[in-house]
């Protein structure tokens, strides 16, 4: 399957999920990720706002905070397609930034060589640690100079065998899911 076919199938996939299953698979995977030790070594966490049937991160959100973990999400440059990481205080504001994503006000930017973990959105990931994102290359520029820890963040039916990325394409760590945290091959 091209690029193409796989990002439209998963996508349409996702969209066709009910509001139901979707949140008992997103607090699977959330519970997964809070109770590796990825969670517990980190200090400064990147997360993503989930947009439509993405898989939630909104309780990796509270329990952070309460953890007294920092939180880190990114701003996009809706031109360049620039990812910018910025803090977000429990209780800061989200407005709709970029391609509809929800985003926190500018505030403390982060120094990316701070971040211990991404958690990053996807349509599709190989289990070699591959991404299929919308298609814009948004969080491959931003991720290729960085040192965290990338976490492929979907649902099991987002897993596909093994594709190969592209030149440009950065590869993930770890993937998570409804059915827990797996190290790429």
């Amino acid at each position: 399957m091209m690029k193409s076919e796989i990002r439209t199938a998963n996508k349409n996939k996702r969209k066709a999920m009910s509001r139901e299953e979707a949140e008992k698979k997103s607090a699977l995977a959330q519970n997964a990720f809070l109770a590796s030790q990825l969670y517990k070594n980190a200090g400064i966490i990147m997360l993503y706002y989930p947009l439509g049937n993405e898989t939630d991160t909104s309780v990796i959100a509270k329990t952070a905070a309460a953890d007294n973990k920092r939180l880190v999400y990114p701003v996009t440059d809706e031109k360049t397609g620039e990812i910018t990481p910025y803090y977000a205080k429990n209780g800061s504001k989200f407005h709709v930034g970029a391609f509809s994503v929800q985003e926190p006000e500018k505030t403390d930017k982060a120094d990316t060589a701070d971040i211990d973990v991404i958690i990053v959105p996807g349509i599709a990931f190989g289990r070699n640690g591959a991404r299929i994102g919308f298609g814009k290359g948004c969080y491959d520029r931003f991720l290729k100079n960085i040192c965290a820890v990338k976490i492929g963040f979907c649902y099991d039916f987002q897993i596909c065998g093994g594709f190969i990325g592209e030149e440009h394409d950065i590869n993930m760590d770890f993937l998570i899911t409804e059915s827990g945290v797996q190290a790429c091959e």
